[in-house]
């Protein structure tokens, strides 16, 4: 497609993709990654159930105005740089779809959730002329007063805090909707072409190596004595499936390891990295094990750049750590053994924020050409890390009231797909201010065995249940 029309009916150049979008973009298109998704609630939503399926529309319209990234598509030129570019409008009508409850496999609603996250991050998108991302929208049956919205979305266009920014946006427009319905159509007053939503007229972000200019990637730390293990080795033989374990945490479990947390001076992220790691060290017979743990980027760049977590875009890195057996004292009682371990994930946690952004490890990745290759040269070797672990902390949003409206935002489960030259299993956290945590588990198929991974969730759910009890 032509870039440079001047018609505003044509698509707009807009900036080169950075290096990290260009390399999201190779793993999409070798089959490597699909994509990431997060199940919202709402609940307390009569008004919108009501307006159904136009609230959802609207909202979605109100989304694709604050959110650029939304009408963007990434386009190539003849000299086969990568560029996104902007459409002039967006079609709602393919992008969103409607199904309920019913339609999905599973006896329990978290079996469904897991059974339609499942299913979302084992399709990837057919090409990136269209806009790269999708959404679900679930009623429930009978006189339920909640809906569920999955949103999809390729990594190019985000990274997972942008899931919650859009989610922030359709509660904020949801909470509209409810002041804004005719009461004999119920449909909202204002019309909307669903098939045309114009484009939002905001410029797109900035990539990472341009909001961090002065940034190299760290010298990796010298690898500890023993055998590693990190699943069977690198393989991208077809088909590469995603599966995924899910665990809820109790809202007053989540309460009560916070205030075991704030006593022995550690964080939630850093507590559940112990956590999975003794749960894995417990099931393999391996000495030591690696684990990459992702960092948001946002809070190191200038503040005049406008980059907070209410915006979409691409700025993530990781930091790793090693753990071996006999940091973890089979024999001891486990929270008196996960705290010590808790309290050194979280000196390396406050290292990596002092560092103010000037070692990031992502940045390792701007030397290379072709990444296609590159990851492509890895297949049959061992991987780097034993686990992946992403923590989107707690959305937070506005109390409902008489201005806002009363809808809410009540629960969240966020996932993704495999990474099939990552990590042999990742893992992906989520709360809602006062509500139940989810922690979902997902793996390519072949790679960590059922036992393995079965073993690996039973002992996490273990440990959080310990944890929570304790004194």
């Amino acid at each position: 497609m032509h870039l440079n029309g001047v018609s505003p009916d044509m698509p707009k150049r807009e900036r080169k993709l950075g290096f990290y979008e260009r390399f999201r973009v190779s793993l999409h298109d070798l089959g490597y990654h699909n994509n990431v998704s997060i199940i919202a609630r709402y609940s307390n939503a009569t008004k919108v159930l009501d307006s159904w399926p136009h609230s959802i529309f609207r909202a979605f319209g109100h989304a694709v105005q604050k959110h650029p990234e939304l009408a963007t598509t990434v386009t190539e030129d003849e000299d086969q740089t990568l560029y996104f570019q902007r459409l002039p409008n967006v079609d709602l009508e393919q992008l969103v779809t409607f199904q309920t409850l019913q339609d999905i496999e599973g006896q329990e609603v978290d079996a469904k959730l897991v059974a339609l996250s499942t299913s979302e991050n084992n399709q990837g998108f057919k090409n990136t002329s269209t806009p790269t991302w999708r959404a679900v929208a679930l009623r429930e049956s009978g006189n339920c007063d909640s809906f569920r919205i999955a949103f999809i979305w390729h990594h190019v266009i985000g990274d997972g805090r942008s899931g919650l920014a859009i989610h922030q946006s359709l509660l904020e427009a949801f909470r509209l909707v409810e002041h804004d319905v005719d009461c004999k159509s119920n449909r909202p007053t204002t019309s909307l072409d669903y098939a045309r939503v114009p484009a939002s007229t905001k410029p797109l972000f900035i990539s990472m190596e341009q909001a961090l200019p002065g940034s190299s990637a760290p010298v990796p730390p010298s690898a500890r004595q023993g055998e590693k293990w990190a699943g069977k080795a690198y393989n991208d033989r077809g088909p590469i499936l995603t599966e995924l374990g899910h665990i809820r945490v109790s809202a007053n479990s989540v309460q009560s390891i916070l205030t075991q947390c704030r006593k022995h001076d550690t964080t939630m992220t850093a507590l559940l990295q112990a956590i999975v790691a003794k749960a894995l060290l417990d099931q393999v017979s391996a000495d030591r094990i690696r684990t990459a743990v992702a960092v948001s980027l946002r809070r190191f760049f200038d503040p005049k750049l406008e980059i907070d977590d209410s915006v979409m875009g691409l700025w993530i890195s990781t930091y790793t750590t090693e753990y071996h057996k006999s940091q973890f004292h089979q024999n001891a009682d486990a929270p008196t053994v996960l705290w010590p371990i808790s309290k050194q994930n979280t000196a390396q946690i406050n290292a990596v924020v002092a560092d103010g952004g000037k070692n990031v490890e992502i940045m390792g990745l701007m030397g290379i050409d072709d990444y296609s290759a590159a990851v492509k040269a890895k297949v049959g070797q061992p991987r780097d890390n034993s686990f992946g672990l992403t923590n989107l902390g707690v959305f937070k949003a506005a109390a409902a009231d008489d201005v806002r409206g009363g809808i809410v935002l009540d629960d969240m489960l966020f996932s993704q797909s495999c990474h099939a030259n990552g990590a042999a299993f990742q893992i992906c956290i989520v709360t809602v201010q006062g509500g139940d945590m989810n922690i979902v588990f997902n793996w390519q198929e072949g790679i960590v065995s059922k036992g393995e991974i079965g073993g690996i969730i039973d002992g996490v759910k273990d440990l959080v249940r310990q944890v929570a009890s304790s004194e």
